[in-house]
């Protein structure tokens, strides 16, 4: 395959709208099976660093013979010392002979062997310049020296799997904190206290949970965005928002008593504690605990 159509083929994938549609998996196989496709080179996979980056595993292997897809293959340091101990370069390992190379010369008896592997061009895969894995292309049977097309071709493809990985990461992360934000809220909502999250600087309310629409006979919405101060009668707003202010600083501490008007006028009073929390940039939240006396 010229270096023109290989450049074409790392264009078209690079188009691919499957990164965020797709399962990684799916992606994996994508990528696998369309480089070997366009390279003609038999076997294409992807490898990760695992168990302390003592394990190899193959998260996905694609053969153009058996136009077949397979994973789980583990290759382990203990096996192969100075093979892993390549890995850390950042270069491309190139074998045209790769029972000449040393470091895949330890792959030989066992893996190489077993299928037949002749020629083998490793490709590091680094996520925030730390190295996660590799892409490698192996040749079988008879082979033909790796070009430099063959080597760019590789290095495209593996930058490919990289904003694969680092695309599943993002979406886990999304996943994992909007379950963490979902159970926080379940917890939120389920206190028997009537609980006001205020930020810390302005005083503004940020959110309000059942028990304080309850305590103050209105709705969340009617709740936020208020300053905390207009919770309380006129004539306590002042002591109130030093008292605030004090808390957040940590000057004051223990329970308040004091009043908060209701929606409907009336007056009810109650005891306030807080818990301050630091968040980034020196902000500060504060959680206001609500009970009626």
């Amino acid at each position: 395959m010229s270096p023109i159509d290989l450049q074409e083929g790392v264009a078209s994938l690079s188009r691919g709208a499957y990164f965020k549609e797709a399962s990684l998996s799916m992606t994996l196989s994508i990528l696998t099976e369309s480089a070997a496709q366009m390279s003609g080179i038999e076997r294409v996979s992807i490898w990760a660093l695992a168990d302390g980056k003592q394990e190899l595993r193959c998260l996905e292997l694609f053969e153009r013979g058996a136009a077949k897809h397979s994973s789980g293959i583990v290759l382990h340091a203990g096996d192969c010392p100075i093979y892993f101990q390549s890995l850390a370069g950042e270069r491309n390992r190139v074998s045209d002979d790769a029972s000449l190379l040393p470091d895949m010369a330890e792959l030989g008896a066992g893996y190489l062997a077993q299928h037949k592997i002749t020629a083998r061009l490793d490709t590091p895969i680094h996520i925030r310049g730390e190295l996660q894995g590799v892409l490698s292309f192996e040749q079988v049977g008879s082979y033909l020296p790796w070009t430099t097309a063959h080597r760019l071709f590789a290095h495209a493809v593996a930058n490919l799997v990289t904003l694969a990985l680092v695309e599943y990461e993002a979406e886990e992360a999304r996943l994992e904190a909007k379950t963490a934000t979902e159970r926080l809220r379940a917890v939120f909502d389920a206190s028997r206290d009537a609980l006001l999250l205020a930020d810390g600087e302005s005083g503004v309310i940020l959110d309000a949970n059942r028990q304080a629409e309850k305590l103050f006979g209105c709705k969340r919405r009617d709740l936020v965005g208020k300053d905390q101060r207009m919770l309380h009668p006129k004539a306590s707003a002042l002591k109130i928002g030093d008292h605030f202010r004090q808390m957040v600083s940590g000057q004051r501490r223990g329970a308040l008593l004091t009043e908060i008007c209701r929606s409907d006028g009336s007056v009810l009073p109650v005891e306030i504690t807080a818990e301050i929390a630091d968040i980034s940039d020196g902000k500060r939240l504060a959680l206001g605990i609500f009970r009626q006396i």
